[in-house]
Formats: structure tokens, sequence, C-alpha cells
């Protein structure tokens, strides 16, 4: 009998241009016959995990980008540290240029690493002949898993291209936001019964039922931003199926982000990290000061970036325990020794930021929201990074309450959400659009969620420090000119064609 070779994508091999999704620049190959490839539940298992590793990539650009261009955080310029032409300031003052490396990071960790591989994915899975008890379960997956990128793409972009087809050669034209929309949530409705449901190791990490059901309840809160028509209704009943999976608040908010978060009964997605094997998580890097290495017996100089905004910082009550994660005031090593500058200065961190584009070392309060390893040889960390949580499910379950009219009922959630976080009883007596912006921001810094919820809300285009009032089109980013240079069918968001 004739074996036929066949060629399946690894994870290193995706095109770099979107649309040439069958022309691969840098291909990594492996080799298997219809007689010995994905004959295991362990083979099929490592094949889809491809996907799921480039899932890395999103701290380092939809994270990102939906931090830095908000009121939560900013990057000051430090003499020639953090300048790079103003490329960080630009962010938080919503002048996108169209030529901007990050928001095309940000672009190709969608389609290139998101999009594109698990099309590849797919069209070997759904080509195969080969009958395994969870092939159907790990195809929903990975469908689950492309909405999920698409959802990030339509919320960022607005006017998105959609190709499900690794075998697509036609460049794509842009697909309207409210279609991107019908098709994010027909891909999720449509293949969530196939997802699994039990909480267990197996499935951390991984599209689950509980994860298909908050996509979806984040899609309908949204739903008026992305297509002009509310679906708070739709909102209440995903929350409550996320409910009904299992998950719990942690007692401790902190346990949600602690190096062995794995453990958290409130995480619903994340982006599984280890400092040996699954490099990336290097939170800490971007806000400690160079010297804060010997606060934490870190083996180098942290960057000394990335910091809070004061506004923002001094809406934490001072009894808050989620205030703990703010570091100002002078900073001590290990053994208790009043820390310094390199220029010799005490190592002071302030809450006031003067000059963005000039900023002294010390300015700006520092962020260390997820639990610092300390004394450890690795510059990276084992927390994973968390996309979505339960607490989330119940604050959102809250605003949409409270969008129609039952301010009781989203109080009562509100304040369970933020019960833990105090000593004694400390709720909220009221509940307004703004007091609940302004909890989530408290609740949620960090998550990647502060600019969605800044534009749902209505003060996205405010001003705050360093960003006057802007215009209306501001609220998507513009489709980046490398792709459009590569894409002649992409067409410019609106506001930025010259």
């Amino acid at each position: 009998m004739k074996i036929k070779s066949l060629k399946y994508i690894l994870l290193a091999g995706i095109a770099t241009s979107f649309f040439s999704c069958t022309k691969l620049d840098e291909t990594f190959y492996d080799r298997g016959t219809d007689e010995n490839f994905l004959k295991t539940e362990d083979e099929l298992n490592a094949f889809a995990n491809n996907a799921y590793a480039k899932l890395r990539g999103y701290r380092d650009s939809y994270w990102k980008m939906n931090e830095v261009t908000t009121d939560e955080t900013t990057v000051p310029s430090r003499g020639a540290d953090w300048n790079e032409g103003g490329l960080w300031r630009v962010l938080i003052s919503h002048e996108f240029p169209i030529p901007h490396q990050y928001i095309n990071d940000m672009w190709n960790f969608i389609y290139r690493d998101g999009v594109n591989p698990v099309n590849a994915i797919l069209q070997k899975l759904e080509e195969s002949t080969v009958v395994l008890p969870t092939k159907d379960q790990i195809i929903a997956q990975m469908k689950v898993l492309r909405a999920f990128h698409y959802y990030l793409a339509m919320d960022a972009f607005g006017n998105i291209p959609i190709v499900t087809s690794f075998k697509q050669t036609d460049p794509p034209t842009n697909t309207p936001r409210a279609q991107a929309f019908t098709f994010v949530e027909k891909e999720i409705l449509d293949n969530i019964n196939g997802l699994p449901a039990t909480l267990n190791t197996k499935n951390y990490g991984k599209v689950t039922k509980g994860m298909a059901f908050m996509l979806l309840a984040k899609l309908y809160a949204n739903a008026e931003v992305y297509t002009g028509a509310a679906r708070w209704n739709d909102c209440i009943k995903m929350c409550d199926s996320v409910t009904k999976q299992g998950y719990q608040l942690e007692a401790n908010y902190f346990n949600n982000f602690s190096t062995h978060n794995e453990d958290s009964k409130e995480n619903i997605f994340v982006v599984p990290y280890d400092a040996i094997n699954a490099k990336g998580m290097m939170l800490h890097y971007l806000t400690l000061h160079y010297n804060s290495r010997y606060t934490y017996g870190l083996p180098s100089s942290p960057w000394n970036g990335w910091c809070t905004l004061q506004a923002f910082y001094e809406a934490y009550e001072d009894t808050d325990k989620r205030k703990t994660m703010f570091l100002e005031g002078q900073q001590y090593s290990q053994d208790g020794v009043a820390l310094k500058t390199e220029q010799g200065d005490p190592l002071i961190f302030t809450r006031t930021i003067n000059d963005l584009a000039d900023a002294k070392q010390t300015e700006g309060v520092r962020i260390v929201k997820y639990e610092i390893q300390k004394n450890t040889p690795y510059s990276d960390q084992d927390n994973d990074l968390v996309i979505f949580r339960y607490a989330d499910a119940l604050m959102l379950k809250a605003e949409a309450l409270l969008r129609t009219g039952q301010e009781g009922d989203a109080l009562i959630l509100v304040n369970n959400v933020r019960a833990r976080n105090f000593e004694g009883a400390n709720p909220l007596k009221s509940l307004t659009p703004d007091i609940l912006l302004a909890e989530r921001g408290r609740e949620f810094i960090w998550e990647g969620c502060r600019r969605q919820d800044l534009i749902r809300f209505g003060k996205w285009n405010s001003a705050w420090q360093f960003h006057p009032a802007d215009a209306e089109y501001r609220k998507l980013f513009p489709i980046p000119q490398a792709q459009l240079d590569a894409n002649p069918n992409l067409n410019q968001n609106p506001g930025y064609i010259k």
C-alpha cells in the first residue's frame, strides 16, 4: 500500500502575513503518515497544545495595549529609558500613529499567532480519518479559541478580516464589526456543548465550558459598543451559566495571582507560565526600579518603567487590602537597608509624575499585583496570567442588573466581591455606573480589561492625566500600516485615513 506523506504545522512555523495563510517564512516541520499520525489521545492533545502555547504572546500584545492606553497605567520616559521616540507616550494620549510597532504586535498576535495556527490545526484534525474519543472535543476547543482571538480583534480594531480556512490564499477584506460579532457568537454557541466541563488539571489553561460562557458574557456586556444593540439579559444568563460551573471567589484576593495560582478556584481562563519551560511572565520587571532587585533577591536589574497614575492609586481606600499591591515610599533591601538610586538619592517611590516625557527614576507608584518569587535564579516567574476569573462574572452580572433597573440586586453582588478586601464590613451604600466603573478598576487593574471598561462606560474619550479629551474614532486602534501594505484589500478605520 502506498503511504501518503503528511505535513503538519508546529507553533514556530506560522506565516507572518495574515492573508498568506499557506506561505511559511520560518518553517518547522514534523512528519507523519496516515498509519502513525494522531493515533493516541496524547498525540492529539500535544498537537492542539501548539495553539495554546501561542497564548503566551497575549501579555505583550493585547493585554499590554489595554493597560498602557488607560487611566490606570502609564510608562514615563526616564531619561533614555522607555523613550523609544515617544512610542509609549502616544499610547496614553491616544495619538495612535498608523505605523505603531506595538499596535502591529497586537495584530500579529491575534492573527499570526492566534487565528492561523488554529486554522492549521483544524484543517489537519477535520481532514484526518482517525477516530479518537476526544477528537470532536478538541475541534470544539479550537473553534472557540479562534472565536476568542476574533473577539480580541473585533474589540481592538472593529471591522476585521475573518478567515476560517488555512487553505485560503486570497487576501481577505474587512468584515463589518456587527457581522464579526455574529460570527464570534455563533462559533461559541455552536461548539459550547462539545467543550469539557470538568475543572481539573487536564483542562487547566484550556478552553472549557466555563471559559466559553465567560467569553459570551463579555461579548454580550459589550454588545452595544460592538453592534449598537444592548444584550444585558443575555449577559446575565451567561454569568449565571458561569456560576453553575462551580467557580468560587477565593477568600484571599491575591490567591488568584500567587506563584501557585493554578490552585485558584476563581480563575476561569489563564495563560500558564513556567520560569524554566514556558517563559514570559515578567510583569515585576516592567515596573520595579533597577535596585529593587535587592528587595526581592532578583538575578538581574528590573527595567523601571510601568507605574500607576496618582488619581487611580488614590481611589483605593487605605483599609482596602488590594492597595497593598502598590509600592510607594522608601524601598529597602532584604536586610532592611534603605535603598538608593544609582545617583545616590533615596529610592522613594512617589505617587506624582510631573513630566511624562522626562520623569525621575522614582516617580510613579509601582504595581506588584502578581506575587514576586524571591531569591530565585530566574528572571521569569511561575505565576499564570489571568484572562478571565469568576469575580468578573459576578461584576458583569451586577452591571447588567444595574443597567436594567435592578440596583438593589446589583449592589449585593458588588459588595459580595468587595467584602474580602476589608477586615470589617465596608459595603458600598449605593451603586451608579460611575461607582461601578471605579470598583471594577480597583478589582481588575492589570487584568487587561480597563480600556474595554472605559469605552463601555463612556469614559474612554474623557480627559485624565496625560490624556486630553479626544475623538470618538479613537475607540478603535488603527489597522497597522504593515498590514495595509501587505493586504491591499483591507480598509483603514475611519478617522485614521489621511
